[in-house]
């Protein structure tokens, strides 16, 4: 076999393992994807804007302020993602474990700086929900006690 022949044969084996490699990244890609929007949905399900923003309007008078950010989303332009930060800052992502999360925060000033921060992720053992760093069950009821029980500790109730 010549060194031609042995070029050409590497080099058909070369675009077989690319093109595995590539539906591999893909089938990953779609999974993950698939993940995030279950993560979206239920964040949707749960209510969680909708909590803090009746928080904010009962409890606050509407003084407070709720941002969200999505971990695997940057605003670039985009009007249907305006307010929404990247928890990158938009730079470019090293490790996408920190990115698998959703986290809404709602923030006010009394007697200093106050905030309830709800983070809804993906870990190795599923979704996860936190509420200022406390595990929770990925419940409405869990989430509406648990908001209820920040919000005493915030101001030390």
């Amino acid at each position: 076999m010549t060194w031609r022949d042995t070029l050409e044969g590497l080099k058909q084996e070369l675009t077989e393992v690319r093109t595995q490699r590539q539906r591999r990244v893909e089938e990953e890609d779609a999974g993950l994807q698939k993940e995030r929007d279950d993560l979206s949905r239920m964040a949707k399900d749960l209510g969680v804007d909708e909590l803090l923003a009746e928080m904010n309007a009962t409890l606050l008078d509407g003084k407070g302020e709720i941002q969200t950010i999505i971990g695997w989303e940057s605003d670039d332009g985009d009007p249907d993602l305006e307010g929404v930060i990247s928890m990158n800052g938009d730079e470019p992502d090293d490790d996408d474990e920190d990115t698998d999360v959703i986290t809404t925060i709602l923030s006010w000033e009394e007697g200093g700086e106050m905030e309830i921060a709800v983070d809804l992720g993906l870990s190795d053992e599923g979704i996860y929900l936190q509420i200022n760093e406390i595990e929770i069950r990925p419940e409405r009821d869990a989430l509406e006690q648990g908001l209820i029980v920040a919000f005493r500790d915030e101001l030390d109730l």
